[in-house]
């Protein structure tokens, strides 16, 4: 992990070693939660762990903590990213789709992205010069504000992902041999642009304009090959055909101006079709017969080779996405920073261009040479290679299914006039659905910030608890949609005695899952704790614990709901696939006029559906506000 804190970071606090018992306690109440019938041995386990090798990890863990700003970061990313030999896009780089633009013409585009682009350039010399505003949050007393790390900021932009056959690598640009130029992909071709000279300084937006515009001219050849598809492979294959394109200078060179370009700029000619719209379609706030899946599908992955899939570079951290109908998006490389550090930027610097006045009807004629086409000389191999990238990313393209859910039936403020914390209550409403479609419920991954602390990520919050166990069956009694479980009352109380129990049980579900969020953001979270003593036994050559090699624990990691809140400043789409094939994945965002979900599966498992999983989590919504309302005092 690049460390390099900036002048302007206020002194942060490390990240605490959370207590060994207490972090297997809650551990042991995960089981119980999601595999019941493996928690008698996973109690002998952990009785063995606390009696053996785990005293002896703790200690690691607290003298790792003297001598790194950040004991866990490290470990933590190699663990979530660049170890884990799955493709880039759906599977860990997300997609977000903004509002659409609506140009005249091809000029009023390239305005646009020249504009983008200057405000970018703008945002990076801040960066530069250390000049971010330190973000706050309420400190935990709610008395006073707390500063955050602001590290994932500063680097975002400097970080790129190189694929490796056992693990990638993050590669730290510097700013005298990066960043002064973009790279524009356009009919899977790819053209460099300088925008920064050193005899010159900043070439301006009307030199941008015209730069754009020369490429947004260029016919597509069909005999450009599509070099950016091996993006797409799994990790270990394309490191190995990256090493086959490295063997020729050419190809060095182009590799290299990707890697140290500021950014990626996608035009895209070409709209998804039909075929990745979303049935649960409820209104037209898009434009033509595009909606909010088939928009999302664009910025996640382009529809694969068929279409805009290899317009792009998915190592490279920033994509810009502009599509021909004013399709306007990003994808993003996520081992290099969380959504706040990404979208924020994006909204803010969007927002800042839409306020410009509309462009004049001259453009002075500029003398910068053309842009740089990236000329491939592919061998046999390297052919095949691209073949064989198309086949696999088609395949993961076609299995992707994604459901989009805008609930407006009421808004986080009802939640709020009931004393809940929205997120708490949309993390019970996700186990209430999981629990309806599969009648049990399964590790729930949600990010949990920890920038309250010194190169502080991620956490993981997890709603899959005994108490919301307890509600949702509580919940399903009777339920048509729910599966029958073993365990029904024998003495089902009826009318209102009913209902105040169900409420007596959700509170519990609430304060539980309310404990659970605040310890993770204060660093008391349970998955870095327990990952920093698997890997503080491995770093010594030591065996790994029992405990770490029982079914129970591959379980309770096996998030088959991989769910996250994007926070947004306007009313954007945002999502991303499973984290394992048989799972769903889940984003949120809570806006003033309801919720917006993005909800994901894979046609592949079967047994998971992301429309009826978002009909459902519609009727959960409904029947827990029905809930509140009939027993509020």
């Amino acid at each position: 992990m690049p460390h390099s804190f900036r002048p302007r970071d206020e002194p942060l606090p490390s990240l605490p070693v959370p207590d060994l018992e207490i972090t297997i306690q809650k551990y042991l109440q995960q089981v119980e939660a999601v595999a019941p019938n493996h928690l008698e041995r996973a109690r002998v386990l952990a009785k063995a762990f606390l009696a053996g090798p785990g005293p002896k990890l703790q200690q690691r863990l607290l003298e790792r903590r003297q001598r790194t700003t950040n004991w866990a970061t490290d470990w933590w990313l190699n663990d979530m990213y660049l170890s884990v030999p799955l493709a880039l896009p759906i599977n860990s780089n997300p997609g977000l789709a903004a509002r659409p633009k609506q140009f005249a013409n091809q000029r009023e585009a390239a305005v646009f992205l020249a504009r983008f682009l200057t405000e970018l350039l703008n945002y990076q010399e801040s960066l530069d010069r250390s000049e971010l505003e330190v973000e706050r949050v309420k400190s935990k007393d709610g008395k006073s504000l707390q500063p955050l790390c602001m590290a994932q900021h500063y680097q975002v932009l400097r970080i790129y992902r190189r694929p490796g056959k056992e693990v990638d690598t993050q590669i730290v640009l510097d700013r005298v041999s990066s960043g002064n130029h973009i790279i524009v992909a356009h009919h899977n071709q790819f053209y460099s642009i300088p925008v920064r000279a050193s005899d010159r300084g900043r070439v301006t937006e009307a030199e941008l304009t015209q730069q754009i515009l020369k490429i947004m001219e260029i016919q597509a050849d069909p005999r450009t090959p599509p070099v950016g598809i091996l993006t797409t492979a799994r990790r270990p294959v394309w490191a190995q055909a990256r090493e086959e394109l490295l063997k020729d200078d050419q190809n060095r060179h182009n590799i290299e101006l990707l890697e140290r370009c500021l950014c990626v700029v996608c035009i895209d000619d070409d709209v998804l079709p039909g075929t990745f719209n979303n049935p649960l379609r409820r209104d037209d706030r898009w434009i033509g017969n595009r909606d909010y899946a088939n928009v999302l599908h664009h910025a996640l992955h382009g529809g694969g080779s068929r279409h805009l899939g290899a317009n792009r570079w998915f190592d490279k951290t920033f994509h810009a996405i502009l599509g021909k109908d004013g399709m306007w998006g990003l994808t993003y490389e996520h081992s290099a920073g969380e959504a706040p550090a990404v979208f924020t930027a994006f909204e803010e610097l969007t927002e800042k261009v839409d306020a410009m006045p509309p462009p004049d009807g001259n453009l002075i004629p500029s003398h910068l040479p053309a842009p740089e086409k990236l000329e491939w000389h592919l061998s046999e191999q390297s052919l095949s290679d691209i073949r064989d990238a198309m086949t696999t990313f088609d395949a993961l393209v076609e299995d992707l299914d994604l459901c989009i859910l805008w609930f407006e039936e009421y808004s986080k403020e009802f939640v709020k006039s009931c004393n809940i914390s929205p997120d708490v209550y949309v993390q019970l409403a996700l186990q209430l659905t999981y629990f309806r479609l599969h009648g049990q419920l399964v590790a729930t991954y949600e990010s949990a910030g920890i920038r309250r602390f010194a190169l502080g990520r991620v956490d993981c919050i997890r709603a899959a608890s005994p108490e919301a166990l307890a509600w949702v069956k509580a919940m399903c009694q009777g339920d048509p949609e729910s599966q029958p479980t073993s365990q029904q009352s024998a003495d089902q109380e009826e009318g209102s005695k009913r209902e105040e129990k169900i409420k007596e049980l959700f509170d519990l579900a609430v304060e539980r899952q309310s404990k659970e969020m605040m310890d993770n953001i204060m660093g008391q979270g349970i998955d870095n704790h327990l990952m920093g003593l698997r890997y503080a036994a491995k770093e010594a050559g030591e065996p790994v614990p029992d405990i770490f090699a029982d079914e129970a624990y591959k379980i309770v990691n096996h998030f088959a709901l991989s769910t996250s809140q994007v926070t947004t400043r306007n009313d954007v789409i945002a999502g991303y696939g499973p984290v394992v094939p048989d799972g769903y994945g889940c984003a949120y965002n809570l806006r003033k006029n309801g919720f917006i979900f993005s909800v994901s599966a894979f046609h592949s498992d079967g047994c998971t559906n992301a429309m009826r999983f978002a009909q459902t989590l519609e009727h959960s919504m409904q029947a827990m506000a029905a809930m509140l309302k009939n027993t509020k005092q």
